[in-house]
């Protein structure tokens, strides 16, 4: 699986234990091992901006979702499905205040 993780929020946090964890999530879903995720870390600024543009929401959240390929859980008796998952935005600011 491939997980790229950037740092975009000025902050730093844990990007391996991010990493793991995602890879786990993904693996546990049965998502194809060579699907691609991108996890990028924004300031509470951008996050709200985002939040505005896609959700049409007022001010930061935690976390948005770009899913580009629309991949679903596979099942055991399935072979998993080869895509792109999507982005995944952090706010890590946000996230640690809740």
């Amino acid at each position: 699986m491939s997980i790229e993780i950037l740092n975009e929020s000025g902050v730093e946090f844990d990007a391996r234990g991010i990493s793991e964890l995602a890879g786990f999530v993904m693996s546990e879903l049965r998502v194809h091992p060579q699907a691609e995720l991108c996890i990028k870390a924004v300031d509470e600024d951008t996050i709200a901006e985002l939040n505005q543009r896609w959700m049409d929401k007022d001010g930061p959240t935690d976390v948005l979702a770009f899913p580009m390929d629309e991949l679903r859980p596979g099942k055991v008796t399935e072979e998993p499905t080869q895509g792109v998952l999507g982005d995944l935005v952090l706010a890590p600011t946000i996230a640690e205040r809740q």
